[in-house]
């Protein structure tokens, strides 16, 4: 039998072998893929991370520009004339994603002679203890650490406090007593406010 011509065609025609893509070519494919992918997921996670951190950061950029505002902490004719009166403040604690109202932000010391009222924080300004009055002495006293302190805020000396007790401003509005509460770092000669 002799071979058909198409079978012979095909037999004598030299077959060209299957020569597989360089390697190069894959791995620059790959990469290629693998940047695009990662460009393509980058931008919605930072996108959703800005929305996230948004509130953080306006309350940053607000934080330096308003002054404290004064907030009520007594009525003048509950203040005994002379004598210092420990009083709470009250104020609306918030963060960047919530708001508590009503909330203990610190304590005061308050001295009323006549209509003129002073007013102390009290925080220690050694390690941040809460100062005590001590009727005794006349005097305000830190359990922690024995340093003491005149009515006026003077530190008695030998003491550890780097700083006399912080002062605050305070108004008296329509027999009322507003401070403006701040709270200051302990254990530093200069006073410097708390964010």
């Amino acid at each position: 039998m002799k071979p058909s011509s198409h079978a012979a065609a095909a037999q004598r025609a030299p077959q060209t072998p299957n020569i597989p893509e360089p390697a190069r070519r894959s791995f620059l494919e790959k990469t290629l893929a693998s940047i695009i992918g990662l460009v393509v997921g980058v931008f919605p996670l930072a996108a959703g991370l800005l929305v996230f951190l948004d509130p953080v950061l306006r309350k940053k950029s607000a934080a330096g520009s308003e002054a404290k505002p004064f907030l009520r902490v007594a009525s003048l004719s509950t203040l005994p004339d002379g004598k210092p009166a420990q009083v709470p403040v009250i104020s609306d604690l918030a963060d960047a994603w919530n708001r508590e109202v009503n909330q203990p932000v610190g304590a005061v010391y308050l001295i009323k002679n006549g209509n003129k009222v002073t007013a102390y924080n009290a925080i220690c300004p050694h390690a941040g203890c809460f100062v005590g009055y001590a009727a005794d002495r006349n005097c305000f006293q830190c359990p922690c650490h024995t340093s003491s302190f005149t009515l006026d805020g003077t530190k008695i000396m030998p003491s550890p406090s780097p700083r006399d007790m912080d002062p605050l401003e305070v108004e008296v509005r329509d027999g009322d007593v507003w401070v403006q509460f701040v709270n200051y770092y302990p254990g530093k000669e200069e006073r410097e406010e708390k964010q």
